[in-house]
């Protein structure tokens, strides 16, 4: 649900801001939030030899990952672009199989094919009704060039969570990060001066920072403590939250290719979701 807010409010002010400028203060804030607890953390300090590998992974998943959503809903709706980072257990599951041979139930791959139908359904049928521009479609490869960059990280992330704890990793990843990050935000040309922001800009850029300071924290952890797969499956509820938020507050419309997208991923997250039955054997 965070990852469809921060969107919906990325899309708000990322025109205003910047792609990279935005990334950059998303994550200084997030990494404010997060510093008093990682300091107080009883879980064993990253060694030298993990540090460089746990840097680069949070440079893929909290630099280039968000530099590319946010470059995706400069030309996209927060909407769709949600709906395609939907199908990131997809590509975490092909990660994880092409690297370590994983395998998942027939029930997941079902419920993730859900996801993927949802996403041809909203580009085929808004295709089809001509309201699929040149600027829609480079914001649609970007969000799944971002989805692709998150499934390599939440696979190799796995190891290091589990030795050093979400908090550690999460800091040292985002810490990493703000490098790439500025130097986009240095070269861009976007965005309006600093002090012409309005304060519905300054506030909308804290809540992005905040909200990914724990909303992260409670992704690595799951990370930690459960399949990337199963756990990547509930960005499903992404797209939702980015509807329902952009109904409200942008004046978004429901169109009948993007009602049945939603549909379709609410099943499949339903389908994730809930115990398999039990079976009586006696």
């Amino acid at each position: 649900m965070q990852v469809g807010a921060a969107m919906v409010a990325s899309e708000a002010v990322v025109a205003d801001v910047g792609a990279g400028l935005l990334g950059l203060l998303r994550y200084a804030v997030a990494l404010l939030f997060l510093l008093p607890f990682a300091l107080r953390s009883t879980a064993p300090s990253i060694s030298r030899r993990g540090l460089l590998p746990v840097s680069l992974i949070g440079m893929g998943q909290f630099g280039l990952l968000i530099a590319l959503l946010n470059l995706a809903v400069l030309n996209s709706s927060s909407a769709r672009v949600s709906l395609v980072f939907a199908t990131l257990p997809l590509m975490t599951i092909g990660v994880a199989w092409l690297f370590f041979r994983k395998s998942v139930g027939a029930r997941d791959v079902t419920a993730i094919v859900l996801t993927i139908a949802a996403v041809a359904a909203l580009v085929g049928g808004e295709a089809l009704a001509g309201m699929i521009t040149v600027g829609e479609v480079t914001g649609l490869v970007l969000a799944a060039l971002a989805t692709l960059t998150g499934a390599v990280c939440s696979v190799f992330y796995g190891p290091y969570l589990k030795r050093y704890g979400a908090l550690n990793v999460s800091v040292v990843a985002m810490a990493a990060s703000l490098l790439p990050l500025a130097a986009m935000a240095l070269v861009e040309t976007g965005g309006a001066p600093v002090g012409s922001w309005t304060d519905q800009t300054l506030a909308l850029v804290g809540f992005v920072g905040l909200s990914s300071g724990i909303g992260y924290l409670m992704w690595l952890y799951a990370l930690a403590n459960a399949p990337a797969g199963i756990v990547t499956a509930f960005l499903a509820l992404s797209p939702i939250t980015a509807v329902l938020l952009s109904i409200i507050f942008l004046d978004a419309r429901v169109t009948p290719s993007l009602f049945a997208a939603l549909t379709l991923v609410i099943g499949g997250l339903a389908m994730m979701a809930l115990p398999p039955k039990q079976t009586d054997n006696r």
